[in-house]
């Protein structure tokens, strides 16, 4: 479990400033591509600016992820999917500053996408989709304690090969135990 406490890190909205101050920057990465869920996983300025309009027309929320002590951007958190009759809605994360990977940032991140999604938005369950290959996201995943709930053979089409994916999911009760550990 990280050291971390999860009022290290704040939220703000995400928007275009954010594309200059470093979501560019990781959104066209080759690392970062190989690992992010949506077409066309590379993206440039404008298609970045498209993403955002078509966030709101699909009611998703967008998060930057900050540092508290100095402000630094680092990444961002995605509530997708967003189903208030059956109280469940997806996510994503991407920690974009390498310079804060394996450093348990990453559940941080979790935490305030639970933090929204359960207290916020009042979900009873979150779930993504993580592709087998990508082992850093799932080991946090699972360290967070996030569940596995299904695994996909060839579930998804990437770069012209079929990729393996694991869907993972947590419910707001599972949320109460973990939120101890990072108070």
């Amino acid at each position: 479990m990280s050291k971390l406490k999860h009022n290290q890190v704040y939220l703000e909205k995400i928007s275009s400033k954010h594309i200059n101050e470093g979501w560019l920057e990781w959104a066209s990465n080759d690392s970062n591509a190989r690992v992010l869920n949506e077409r066309p996983y590379k993206y440039n300025k404008k298609q970045l600016l498209k993403y955002l309009k078509d966030l709101k027309k699909k009611n998703d929320l967008m998060f930057a992820v900050k540092l508290k002590k100095d402000n630094t951007y680092i990444g961002n958190i995605r509530i997708s999917d967003i189903d208030h009759y059956n109280k469940r809605c997806g996510y994503g994360r991407l920690l974009g500053n390498t310079n804060y990977r394996s450093k348990g940032y990453g559940l941080l991140f979790l935490y305030k996408i639970c933090e929204v999604a359960f207290g916020k938005l009042k979900m009873n369950k979150i779930f993504s989709p993580c592709y087998a290959d990508n082992h850093r996201s799932l080991a946090s995943n699972l360290e967070f304690g996030m569940r596995i709930s299904g695994y996909f053979k060839n579930h998804v089409r990437k770069y012209n090969k079929y990729k393996d994916v694991y869907f993972l999911e947590l419910t707001k009760e599972e949320f109460k135990e973990i939120k101890i550990k990072y108070q």
